[in-house]
């Protein structure tokens, strides 16, 4: 990469770095699956045309609520070289339990190249998250190679059709006891767990005042995750919600709405926590550890939170690799601000920070 300065063309820094291309010219090659957000004929050129097709790909790996297909495009290479006879390519969406929810088959005559362009109907896949897994297997059923990619789907009109409230008396209900302040309060502290779209439904009802809409919203939630007995699982959680708050209250929200609070309700209690307030060149922080979450199915994953302001317990999220969440490959760069002669590597792309006795947060986070 070369980067002039226009207004002094001897100003020019020049940047360039190795890469490798795992490429076997005999064995099986398998590409990355990409999901499309739209497909059509194009006989152009330009980086999303291929094969003939124009090929958008799909942001943020994210259906909402108007998706009713999911469209994904990989390749399978050498499989003339490799196999030399027909084999079956299995696509399969599961969800975070590694149940299967949708499932295709296709069967491929062998070809230097192979490209697979399917769609596959998601109008009845419920909110959550999941992955699509395109398999490679001979006439045995032998597994010659897989690939896999992680997608989110927000179905809040499905949701809301699993739950029939038409006969119920709400007046018989434990939210008809529930006045404006605590219906508030309670719709707050599940906005962690909600999918987003349902989240906008929320502030919504809350916006307008709509207290029956509100009580409706807060027992159909509560009676798709405890069918039998909804107010004790929202007495339960609330309990949970209450500690949360006050464990992380701020002056400009309750505790639950703060970054540490909202990771505290979806994830549950970390594993380990590791705060560091007196690294002359960082902000106090915190780094959060937990052994596994099983929404996306990751082991040993870490937030990092820090508190620029200085303001009592103000802490946002600096850094996660939890898939779905603030993903920042310059954290430490900007946890170690106040020593911007440090950085590892140039300006532009650097991201670390060198070795310090009073920089611990990188041997914090391998040593959790």
């Amino acid at each position: 990469m070369s980067v002039k300065d226009v207004n002094n063309p001897e100003n020019v820094k020049e940047y360039s770095t190795q890469c490798t291309v795992a490429y076997d010219g005999e064995a099986l090659m398998q590409s990355d699956i990409q999901l499309l957000a739209a497909v059509h004929k194009d006989e152009g050129t330009g980086p999303f045309v291929k094969n003939g097709l124009y090929m958008e790909p799909l942001p943020h790996n994210f259906y909402g609520k108007y998706a009713s297909t999911l469209a994904f495009y990989n390749e399978i290479y050498q499989a003339d070289k490799a196999i030399a006879e027909d084999y079956a390519v299995s696509y399969f969406i599961e969800d975070g339990n590694a149940k299967i929810m949708v499932i295709g088959h296709k069967r491929q005559k062998p070809s230097a190249l192979n490209p697979i362009l399917m769609q596959m109907d998601i109008a009845t896949l419920p909110s959550g998250n999941y992955t699509l897994v395109v398999e490679v297997r001979n006439k045995t059923k032998q597994l010659l190679s897989r690939k896999s990619v992680f997608f989110q789907r927000s179905n809040p009109y499905l949701n809301a059709q699993q739950i029939d409230l038409s006969g119920v008396n709400i007046a018989d209900e434990f939210v008809s006891r529930l006045d404006k302040k605590a219906l508030d309060y309670s719709l707050r502290a599940i906005t962690p767990l909600l999918p987003p779209n349902d989240v906008e439904v929320v502030n919504l009802m809350l916006k307008n005042d709509s207290i029956n809409a509100q009580r409706m919203y807060l027992l159909s939630y509560w009676l798709q995750k405890s069918p039998t007995a909804p107010q004790f699982a929202y007495e339960k959680f609330m309990e949970v919600a209450r500690a949360v708050d006050r464990e992380f209250h701020s002056g400009f929200r309750y505790g639950f709405e703060t970054d540490r609070g909202y990771v505290y309700i979806k994830y549950g209690q970390p594993n380990d926590i590791e705060r560091r307030e007196t690294e002359p060149s960082a902000p106090p922080y915190e780094v959060w550890s937990y052994n596994e979450i099983p929404q996306t199915r990751q082991n040993n994953v870490r937030f990092i939170f820090y508190n620029p302001s200085l303001a009592a317990e103000d802490f946002i999220l600096l850094h996660s690799d939890v898939v779905g969440e603030v993903n920042n490959p310059q954290w430490m760069r900007e946890l170690y601000r106040d020593a911007p002669n440090d950085i590892d590597g140039n300006y532009f792309d650097g991201t670390g920070v060198q070795d310090n006795f009073n920089r611990n947060a990188n041997r914090v986070i391998k040593d959790n």
